[in-house]
């Protein structure tokens, strides 16, 4: 039963949804995008035909009544309604949550802009995840809404009037829009930790390469010293005075050829 929520520990993402004899009950987990795993509210809703009654199962910062406050001073008379009011009381919840989306955005803009530069750092493939494990809870807090919102669209025990269900379908459809920007910005992060691996690829091959062309360059020379290593008896360049410069001259022209080589293939 949804009435077992007001004990339970604020552990889970989805909230338990009761819809029978003519009533609407369910408890509401509202984050803070910003700050997803700073404190909670919690908020009840009960809805009958013409009634709203919130009760605040948590609120430490009493947000949950200044944005029912605003709902009702927004409210035009004229066309007050139920169903308007409680889409007013969820848009002020969710006044800022595009802001803080966006600025999720520009977090992984500059963690791609980090990847361009060469500049990441070791905690770099953390700070990924991290993000990557936030939005996951903002996506999972955003499907709980669009659970409520769609019980409230079907309207099964015609709690709601009929022709005031486009508030509901339009709030759901702006729950729905937050939710795939989440989704979406999991999937850049998808995106930024492959061209973070691909770089670190990058910079392995490359320093790789430089082993590579080095130990090419030091095998010739490996070689003579190798040669001139045996000390054979009838070595003639042992007993000539010219024999040591031009072991030197030979390996300094084994080097430079070898490096001009390597920058004609684009090795260097």
């Amino acid at each position: 039963s949804a009435m077992e929520d007001w004990e339970k520990p604020d552990t889970r993402f989805r909230s338990n949804i009761e819809v029978v004899n003519g009533h609407l009950f369910c408890v509401v987990s509202l984050r803070d995008v910003s700050n997803v795993y700073g404190a909670r509210d919690r908020v009840g809703l009960f809805v009958r035909r013409n009634l709203l009654l919130l009760v605040s199962v948590k609120d430490d910062d009493g947000s949950i009544p200044k944005a029912f406050e605003e709902a009702s001073r927004r409210l035009n008379p004229a066309s007050a309604s139920l169903e308007r009011l409680i889409c007013i009381f969820f848009e002020l919840l969710l006044a800022k949550d595009g802001s803080d989306l966006e600025s999720y955005d520009n977090q992984i803009a500059k963690m791609e802009a980090k990847i361009e530069a060469g500049t990441t750092g070791k905690s770099f493939n953390s700070e990924i995840l991290s993000l990557r494990r936030r939005l996951l809870i903002i996506r999972n807090y955003y499907e709980q809404l669009l659970d409520i919102f769609d019980a409230m669209v079907e309207n099964e025990t015609d709690i709601f009037v009929a022709k005031n269900l486009h508030h509901f379908r339009a709030m759901r459809d702006k729950i729905a829009r937050l939710s795939a920007n989440a989704q979406l910005l999991r999937d850049s992060l998808v995106q930024v930790r492959e061209a973070y691996m691909a770089a670190l690829d990058y910079n392995a091959n490359r320093i790789m390469k430089v082993f590579t062309v080095v130990t090419t360059v030091f095998m010739p020379l490996t070689l003579i010293v190798g040669w001139y290593g045996m000390n054979f008896k009838f070595m003639p360049e042992l007993t000539s005075k010219y024999g040591y410069p031009a072991v030197i001259l030979l390996s300094i022209i084994v080097v430079i050829v070898s490096f001009i080589f390597f920058r004609r293939k684009k090795l260097l």
